[in-house]
């Protein structure tokens, strides 16, 4: 004002006067925040700004305020909206204000991102960086790259692993922001995933449980893939024959993954047409085709890297070729079929065929049909082994007397039982070591070395 006169001195502390108010009633404001009165905070940082309408800071903490409110799960999907609607204004109206503080670009950036406005909401971040380093800009941008990639993951995806691997079909779901269903040779499992958004390529790593895990034993590691979605689908590929997560789309980890779950139709539909001799005669056939030429050994402690590398994979191969055998004839043909190596529960269809004199011996050759061994009558199904609950005691051990019996059952358990009327070998919970901790991880080649590192760990 110009003159000393009263009317100038009033001015002067009326101006003094609304900043001294608008400043109480921001801090009024960030006093419900903390409390988690939202509403009330809104109300306070309102009438602030009605008295001082440049302060960024306000506009910035009823930001902050309506972005609480928007992503409070108990609020109706409309009001939600609206909510984010102005938490992005106010974020706006802060960086108009102020474009030099980094904050307010973070501020655009959280709400753009409840929005699901990627693209924007990382584009708000870039701008924030070139005013100037930040880190807390740079977590920002890491956090909106990652949740759009996870939004881009959402849903069910299939593909088929390369033929090094096995070439079986497998399946994902990604549930939410943490939680993956994997599902491979008729297993499924629940397990955890993370990514990074922000890496080139993209990260993904997925760690699922191994079930009935000994006591002590650390979880498996997580599988380092990298990943992308485009036109063709999503892209991912695993470590092979290593923990190192891969720089390229190529080689034996590398798995084109289709939108949506897999059909699950027999590999041949015709199958239905045959006449049931013929079924179990072409079955056998196949059976002979899909078992390995050598001995299926288990996983020892004792072995050494490369020895636990090529177990671990033979029994992938294993499972996936028997797997493909079911899927072909279905689980009722393939017990008849395997039932059939028994005295006295053989199928006049085969019964002195070369079909089953070959599975026989195909069958002594691996290893899963001990020479010699005494049968007897067929006994009756055992139930699917299950994991202990804490409710469940554990089993009491064996006594001596039992010892024959006890090593039989460990033999069964091993994977494959053709004696049986239901083979360990399909039955999706099988106790299996190596298989197990193959089928628990599930996730292409990477399950090898994910296990193999679990092994050395235990060794030490």
């Amino acid at each position: 004002f110009t003159g000393g006169g009263g009317e100038g001195r009033l001015c002067v502390l009326g101006a003094e006067q609304t900043e001294a108010m608008a400043a109480a009633l921001k801090d009024e404001g960030n006093t419900f925040f903390k409390n988690g009165e939202y509403l009330a905070a809104i109300d306070a940082y309102t009438k602030s700004l009605d008295l001082e309408p440049e302060q960024h800071l306000c506009f910035s903490n009823r930001s902050a305020a309506y972005l609480k409110l928007g992503c409070s799960s108990n609020q109706a999907d409309a009001g939600v909206a609206d909510f984010l609607e102005r938490a992005l204004a106010d974020a706006n109206k802060c960086v108009e204000i102020n474009p030099a503080w980094a904050k307010g670009y973070s501020r655009q950036a959280a709400a753009l991102q409840e929005l699901k406005q990627w693209d924007e909401a990382a584009a708000a971040c870039q701008n924030g960086l070139r005013t100037g380093k930040d880190a807390a800009l740079e977590k920002m941008l890491v956090e909106v790259l990652s949740r759009r990639f996870q939004s881009q993951l959402n849903g069910v995806w299939h593909g088929t692993v390369d033929e090094n691997l096995g070439g079986y079909d497998q399946e994902m779901e990604f549930l939410d922001e943490t939680q993956v269903r994997v599902a491979v040779l008729g297993r499924s499992i629940i397990g955890k995933y993370w990514v990074d958004g922000a890496a080139d390529p993209q990260h993904l790593n997925i760690q699922v449980p191994m079930q009935e895990a000994p006591p002590g034993m650390p979880p498996p590691p997580p599988v380092p893939y990298i990943a992308k979605i485009d036109s063709a689908g999503l892209h991912i590929c695993c470590p092979f024959m290593t923990m190192d997560r891969p720089t390229k789309f190529d080689g034996p980890g590398y798995c084109l993954m289709h939108c949506g779950p897999s059909s699950g139709d027999n590999d041949a539909p015709g199958m239905t047409d045959l006449p049931h001799d013929e079924k179990l005669l072409a079955c056998a056939r196949d059976l002979i085709q899909a078992l390995p030429e050598g001995k299926i050994e288990e996983v020892s402690q004792h072995d050494t890297e490369e020895s636990t590398r090529e177990k671990l994979m033979a029994q992938v191969r294993f499972e996936s070729s028997m797997f493909t055998v079911q899927k072909k004839f279905g689980e009722e043909i393939l017990k008849e079929v395997l039932g059939a190596t028994r005295p006295g529960s053989t199928p006049s269809s085969l019964a002195g065929s070369k079909e089953l004199k070959d599975l026989e011996q195909k069958l002594n050759s691996c290893g899963l049909l001990e020479a010699g061994d005494e049968v007897g009558p067929a006994s009756p199904p055992r139930p699917p082994p299950t994991a202990l609950t804490p409710e469940q005691p554990p089993p009491n051990p064996a006594s001596s007397a039992d010892a024959p019996t006890q090593k039989k059952a460990q033999q069964k358990e091993r994977g494959f039982e053709p004696q049986l009327q239901e083979p360990q070998l399909l039955e999706p919970t099988s106790n299996s070591s190596g298989t197990k901790m193959v089928a628990a991880v599930a996730v292409g080649m990477a399950i090898v070395a994910a296990a193999f590192v679990v092994l050395r760990r235990q060794r030490r």
